[in-house]
């Protein structure tokens, strides 16, 4: 948390020690071992895909192939690109990440103790195109079971409304020829600039125009993932945006007020609030999910990824139970190097219990 965000994409991330190596070599002979003697397997299938761990790694922990390579090696299923722009894009200077106290209500205060949740006010920055097409080409050659998502997002250029969906239909099809598994639109990125974009499905008949864009890009046939952030009632969006190869990742950070210690504002250079991840946002995340599962109905099916304040198996499994197919973390995984076989282990627990109970 102490390098900004270009920092940490130049330095990559750091060696694991020798008991965290073993730790996940312990990890996977474990799940290997209750595979073999339940007969019930660890994975799951997306759009069609099998993949061996449901728990993947959100679009914001890995902006680089060296950063998605290391979540490959901590047994992450899901491996998903930082969302990209069509341009490059410095972002938003320091800070980037703070650990946080305290609640949407009252608000939030920056403390240098580790509390499970965390700001994130990056501005989605960018390398050159060039440089993400590529390394996104090398990921998709060497992700082997694992499910490969390109993450990306418009930028705001004074071009209106067409200019930002042509940007999403020309990013999603470079995802797709890059050799994604599918592309996510990241419509709900809270902690850009005013009028950038970030509370896109925040407009329903906007976010099925932008979706409809994508799909014309890449095809009928290739998976399109939908990150949204945090609504009371999903049908209008759902509405506007449902196709059958059209899924959902929910949710995304929530835009909080954070303070210091003083009570000083911070974050006033960038519309006052900043994106809250982390243990604050459970509540919200489990009630997204719920929300989103209630309306698969009708014929109306589609893939839904869970998201927000994964810490541990218990988080996952609340999301299961609420109609997620896999779950994916961002904050629990900067903390913790084991969580994704973690919770591979206990979600495979909880289904090898349930199976001994049919």
């Amino acid at each position: 948390m102490s390098l900004n965000f270009w920092e940490n994409y130049a330095r990559g991330p750091r060696i694991l020690t020798s008991e965290e190596k073993a730790g996940l070599l312990g990890l996977e002979e474990r799940i290997r071992r209750l595979e073999r003697d339940s007969g019930v397997g660890a994975g799951t299938t997306l759009f069609g895909r099998k993949v061996r761990n449901p728990v993947g790694i959100a679009s914001g922990p890995a902006p680089n192939q060296r950063w998605l390579a290391f979540f490959a090696e901590l047994g992450y299923g899901i491996l998903t690109y930082k969302t990209m722009r069509d341009r490059a894009w410095k972002g938003h200077g320091m800070p980037n990440l703070l650990s946080v106290r305290g609640d949407f209500r009252r608000g939030f205060v920056a403390t240098g103790n580790v509390t499970g949740s965390i700001t994130n006010s990056l501005g989605m920055p960018t390398p050159d195109p060039a440089v993400w097409e590529r390394e996104a080409r090398n990921i998709a050659r060497t992700k082997k079971d694992r499910f490969f998502v390109m993450s990306v997002t418009a930028t705001s250029g004074g071009g209106g409304e067409e200019d930002m969906l042509a940007q999403f239909s020309t990013l999603a099809l470079a995802g797709k020829k890059a050799g994604a598994d599918a592309v996510e639109l990241n419509l709900s990125c809270p902690n850009v600039l005013p009028g950038e974009g970030g509370e896109t499905f925040t407009n329903p008949k906007l976010s099925g125009r932008v979706v409809d864009a994508a799909r014309k890009g890449v095809g009928s046939g290739f998976p399109v993932l939908v990150k949204v952030g945090f609504l009371k009632d999903y049908r209008p969006f759902v509405e506007e945006t449902y196709d059958p190869r059209v899924g959902y990742v929910a949710i995304n950070s929530v835009p909080g007020v954070v303070r210091d210690a003083s009570g000083m504002e911070l974050f006033s250079d960038r519309g006052g609030t900043a994106g809250i991840c982390g243990a604050a946002i459970r509540a919200r995340a489990r009630s997204a999910v719920a929300g989103l599962a209630k309306l698969r109905n009708g014929g109306r099916e589609f893939e839904l990824i869970g998201l927000g304040g994964v810490l541990g198996a218990w988080d996952a499994l609340a999301l299961k139970d609420r109609g997620a197919d896999a779950v994916e973390t961002a904050t629990g995984a900067l903390l913790d190097p084991c969580l994704g076989l973690r919770i591979s282990l206990g979600l495979l627990k909880a289904r090898a219990g349930e199976q001994r109970k049919k």
